[in-house]
């Protein structure tokens, strides 16, 4: 075939939509954007007009850093509405994400600038009493921290409920090591309870010693990640000026998930040993 005027050659349908002709070799390769016709003798790819916008979208697309499986799912929409608010969603994830690295900067630049505007909170120290509780322990990476604290808060709270055990909203997470894109935990999750459990599974159950925290309460606004960062530091450095760190921290939830930002939804705790020199 050659081509006219309702066919492009690959390199005039490259020129006319902004794809190089290695990305068109490729989405006609895995089935995005397959060529109107290909010479059975020469293997010349042909394109017709009516591909040209759907080319120029792929374009746009890929310009905003869209992986090509997001891509595809919205040229697959059923229509143009499920298409644009498909695109919306997408563009909300990446306005999220982005928020959260620039919070992640100005965290970085307030550690390295001395005397730069940090959030202040009370920190103040607690007895805390001995608890019985039904854990489980799990490594974790940060992107799937959230789905994995409420999911193994579930599955404990379903597995005191068919036993002799009485249980309140307060559940707390324990963070044996860092979580971070690199660095898997461990967490534990725990939910304290009264009554008779049994382990089952992951599961446990154990005796938590009485103890003396250092404590402060944060909204829930506060608990988005980088935010939340200030009430650690806060806490740790509470701690040191006192005494020092028997445990790792923990953020505990004491009273369900509050509807409003600005109120009080979990607080930031951490084992210490009062220093009496």
């Amino acid at each position: 075939m050659t081509p006219g005027r309702d066919h492009f050659t690959i390199g005039e349908f490259a020129r006319r939509t902004g794809l190089s002709l290695k990305a068109l070799r490729g989405y006609d390769e895995s089935g995005l954007l397959v060529p109107a016709s290909v010479d059975p003798y020469t293997g010349y790819r042909y394109y017709s007009p009516d591909q040209e916008p759907t080319a120029r979208r792929i374009s746009l697309l890929r310009r905003l850093d869209m992986p090509l499986a997001r891509v595809r799912a919205i040229l697959a929409a059923a229509n143009p509405a499920a298409a644009t608010d498909d695109l919306l969603a997408w563009w909300a994830e990446q306005e999220h994400a982005l928020a959260t690295k620039r919070g992640t900067v100005e965290y970085l630049v307030e550690q390295w600038r001395d005397g730069a505007p940090s959030p202040t909170f009370d920190v103040a120290s607690r007895p805390a009493a001995e608890r019985l509780l039904a854990s489980i322990t799990t490594h974790v990476l940060q992107a799937e921290l959230v789905a994995t604290l409420d999911d193994s808060v579930t599955r404990i709270r379903a597995h005191l409920a068919t036993l002799d055990a009485t249980f309140g909203d307060e559940w707390w997470a324990i963070y044996h090591g860092v979580v971070s894109p690199d660095s898997d935990g461990p967490i534990e999750v725990c939910v304290p309870f009264e009554g008779i459990a049994t382990p089952s599974g992951p599961i446990v159950i154990r005796l938590e010693p009485a103890r003396t925290e250092a404590a402060t309460t944060i909204t829930r606004a506060q608990c988005a990640y980088p935010q939340i960062l200030h009430a650690y530091d806060a806490v740790g450095r509470w701690a040191r000026a006192h005494g020092a760190a028997t445990g790792p921290p923990r953020e505990i939830y004491p009273v369900p998930w509050p509807d409003t930002p600005t109120a009080p939804a979990a607080e930031i705790a951490l084992p210490y040993r009062e220093d009496h020199r």
